[in-house]
């Protein structure tokens, strides 16, 4: 089977290459150069003049229009290919993959490209759509000015914000419009995202016999293709399952021209283990829920508001050994990437298996810890430190420095700069530097611990020395750039830190938007190598970070004129009602209307705001019903007026637009039940608990609407409740339904535990009379004769009666008489 080639690895990698090739210009980050180069003039046809024959719209003809780009490239693709033999291929996807990079250092990490993507198509459409430039030069501070002066600079930019001309504004519209997907908006002042639009050209949408012809020569084109889906996933305002399907389908189809996986490693499928989170769940792809349940207690107690101390994670990479060491690292990245998409869709346990198998293949040892130290300057006394050990499978050897970040200083008269520890080992105190991938699998697991449980102080705790261990060596400029921004999102909650993470949080953006003098800047190709590696945020979703953590600190003022500036209506509106000047958000509204009367989300917005349906419907209706916010917010205006079979009208067909958005399949569960529609009801709260398995009041629901529908759903009803007293353990009414339900079927186990635990939780309230004398007696009843143990054999028999009178006994002597 055929592997990618070294220059392919290379490339994917982000490693040098030797020769002069245009592989060897993208590494470096030389993306104006592989755009300006000849094979790239000959693919965009920049050089054609009108003499020229075109076997689509001519981009000479006054009618050319943004939809006629594609059509046109994939001709001139059609005529490369020709020429220069299947050889073109690796060109072609080197130019795709610049395209990607490019947008992504506009729009991710800058440095900010020079070049607009407009020049690089023939005929008067550079100067028909050429860009308006703004000075990017550093700004001069005044005299005297601090340096990391919150809000001390005008956001001055090129790209967001910036007002063009008509016609580029018209050719930007519509490009975000093509990108948008399941009725998800794209961000409307994406800069460049022609840039983008090239890259889906020639990586993504390639007509079917010229995408296989690319996968024989050019395999690498899949996985810079699924970059460039999640580039796209990464500009709406809600993930699209198409967009998902789409990326997993790349990766799943890329993973054939792998390495062979060496024998003891489980990956038949890249896909989720969770299928349910296909768009058409079937009931009966539901793991257990059609199985015989074993009349066993259950345990629940595992299940709590604080979330549970990872365990060790030396790395099981012993069938890795036999390995090369550069299979091993290609496989490393692209379970990783898998991983980071699996975490940006939040399915944690999908992200945390890619991961944990990167770390297998990249042979990285970490374990989370305790050491005795010092946290404050005047602490007289060591306490146990929570801290993680983590080495590499390879030494580090750096001959060059690496620009990083700035790490701003705590200054705090209280807390140290960092923890002092008792015990001088320098494997706490001096651990040597890790492998940068290694370093991007530490942050994937920091934000699995996140994605994994609630919002709780002790989660910080544990994600903090995640963070710590990464930024003890400087290294890769996103990789540290995420690990600071993780620090400053931990911090932000905590009074003695919070000025810290605003300061530095400040100055990640600053260093993107507005490099300071004589700074040390990383190049495009550094910056580049690991982003796809992180769940790195986008320029505007950093600086809408930044706003947040000022309305926080209650500087609304500077926050809303990020949020303007930014176009982001819906903080906007959140800063007037804070203001108490909703009439000023709603005639700012109206006023973006009036330039852009046909953008369904600022009638959704005007809706918000007015609380008038009228606004909705409209957003439906110029959207072409496509929009599937408009459904989703007014199915909640029906639901919360109690028109039930309205709001289950309009969810449905939010959902059918984009089926991923959780909520909207929640409340279309209750809408269903609300109209006894149980059926409907079940597959909605199927959907839900199949994006997130921990959500207890829809597990509870679906047996709800399975005792409904018939003594036959009454085992799918048992199933559901035992996963539901999982996440709902206080809940009297669920485990009084549970007590039932496995009554009605016979299993008197559970039916004991399930008294047990109504005693304990109702006992202090009602006394007695939280014990149900009934079930009471028809346990003891079916103990005694015999009807709990029909055909068992005499030993099963046996051993049931005695281990249900003991938990009986145990159930009436401990809990009951007590």
């Amino acid at each position: 089977m055929q592997t990618f080639n070294h220059t392919e690895r290379s490339v994917l990698l982000g490693r040098s290459v030797a020769d002069s090739s245009l592989e060897s210009l993208l590494v470096d980050g030389k993306y104006e150069d592989v755009l300006r180069s000849a094979p790239a003039r000959l693919v965009f046809g920049t050089d054609l003049d009108s003499s020229a024959s075109f076997s689509t719209v001519s981009p000479f003809d006054p009618e050319f229009s943004p939809s006629d780009i594609q059509p046109l490239i994939q001709s001139l693709v059609r005529q490369y290919v020709l020429r220069e033999g299947p050889s073109a291929w690796s060109d072609i996807t080197a130019i795709g993959a610049c395209c990607l990079c490019a947008f992504m250092e506009t729009n991710w990490t800058g440095p900010e490209l020079r070049l607009d993507p407009a020049q690089l198509l023939p005929g008067p459409l550079p100067s028909q759509w050429q860009e308006s430039h703004i000075s990017i030069a550093p700004i001069d501070l005044p005299e005297g000015a601090d340096k990391h002066e919150i809000g001390r600079r005008e956001q001055n930019r090129v790209y967001l914000g910036a007002v063009q001309s008509e016609q580029r504004t018209e050719l930007d519209q519509a490009l975000l419009r093509m990108l948008e997907a399941d009725g998800e908006e794209a961000y409307a002042l994406t800069p460049r995202p022609l840039y983008l639009h090239f890259a889906r050209v020639l990586l993504v949408d390639l007509p079917r016999e010229l995408r296989e012809e690319r996968d024989k020569m050019a395999p690498s084109g899949l996985w810079w293709a699924a970059r460039a889906v999640l580039a796209q996933q990464s500009l709406l305002d809600y993930p699209a399952q198409s967009l998902l399907d789409q990326i997993i389908e790349l990766f799943d189809t890329a993973r054939e021209y792998m390495p062979k996986v060496p024998a003891g490693v489980m990956l038949d499928s890249v896909r989720s283990v969770d299928d349910t989170r296909a768009k058409h769940v079937d009931e009966a792809r539901v793991p257990q829920l059609d199985k015989v349940m074993e009349d066993e207690p259950i345990d629940t107690e595992h299940v709590d508001d604080a979330a549970p101390v990872p365990e060790p994670n030396s790395s099981n990479s012993d069938a890795w050994d036999n390995v090369s060491v550069a299979d091993r690292e290609l496989w490393a990245r692209f379970l990783l990437e898998l991983g980071v998409v699996y975490s940006q869709h939040s399915m944690p346990l999908d992200s945390k298996r890619m991961v944990k198998l990167a770390q297998d293949a990249s042979g990285l040892q970490w374990q989370m810890t305790g050491a005795r130290g010092k946290r404050t300057r005047f602490q007289t006394f060591d306490t146990t430190q929570l801290v993680l050990l983590a080495k590499s499978a390879r030494r580090v050897d750096r001959d060059t420095h690496e620009a990083a970040p700035e790490a701003l200083e705590l200054n705090d008269d209280v807390l140290l700069e960092h923890l002092e520890f008792t015990d001088p080992d320098t494997e706490i105190s001096n651990p040597a530097d890790l492998q940068t991938i290694d370093k991007c699998m530490l942050l994937a697991f920091c934000l699995n611990v996140q994605n994994e449980n609630p919002a709780h102080g002790l989660t910080s705790e544990q994600m903090l020395p995640f963070v710590t261990r990464v930024l003890q060596h400087t290294g890769n400029w996103s990789v540290y750039t995420m690990a600071l921004l993780l620090r400053s999102r931990l911090e932000r909650s905590k009074t003695r830190t919070v000025e810290r993470a605003t300061l530095q949080l400040q100055q990640l953006v600053d260093q993107i938007t507005h490099p300071l003098p004589g700074s040390e800047e990383a190049g495009a190709g550094e910056r580049m190598q690991y982003v796809f590696a992180l769940s790195l945020p986008s320029q505007w979703a950093l600086e809408r970070e930044l706003a947040e953590q000022f309305i926080s600190l209650g500087v609304v003022r500077s926050a809303l004129d990020i949020f303007e500036r930014l176009q982001m209506w819906d903080d906007v509106i959140s800063c007037y009602t804070m203001l108490g000047q909703t009439e000023v958000a709603e005639r700012i509204v109206r006023s973006e209307l009036e330039k852009t009367p046909d953008r369904p989300k600022l009638w959704c917005i005007l809706g918000d705001l007015t609380k008038d349906p009228k606004h909705w419907h409209h957003a439906w209706e110029v959207s072409g019903h496509r929009y599937a916010r408009a459904m989703r917010t007014l199915g909640s205006y029906n639901f919360a007026k109690y028109e039930f079979a309205e709001s289950v009208e309009c969810y449905e067909n939010a959902v059918r637009l984009n089926p991923l958005y959780e909520n909207s399949w929640y409340i279309l569960g209750c809408a269903s039940m609300s109209i006894e529609q149980w059926d409907k009801a079940a597959r909605a709260f199927l959907h839900v608990v199949s994006i997130d398995e921990n959500n207890g009041e829809s597990w509870n629901n679906l047996a709800t609407a399975y005792l409904r529908m018939g003594p036959e759903y009454r085992t799918r009803a048992l199933h559901a409740l035992r996963e539901a007293v999982k996440f709902l353990h206080d809940s009297w009414r669920v485990w009084s339904n549970f007590m039932h339900v496995s009554l009605s079927l016979g299993m008197l186990s559970l039916s004991v535990q399930a008294m047990g635990r109504l005693v304990d939780l109702r006992a202090g309230k009602m006394g007695a009379d939280c014990v149900d004398l009934d079930v009471l007696r028809s346990i003891i009843s079916a103990v005694s004769h015999g009807a709990a143990f029909a055909g068992m054999s005499e030993a099963d028999a046996k051993a049931k009666e005695q281990r249900l009178i003991s938990q009986i006994d145990s159930l009436l002597v401990r809990k009951i008489e007590a």
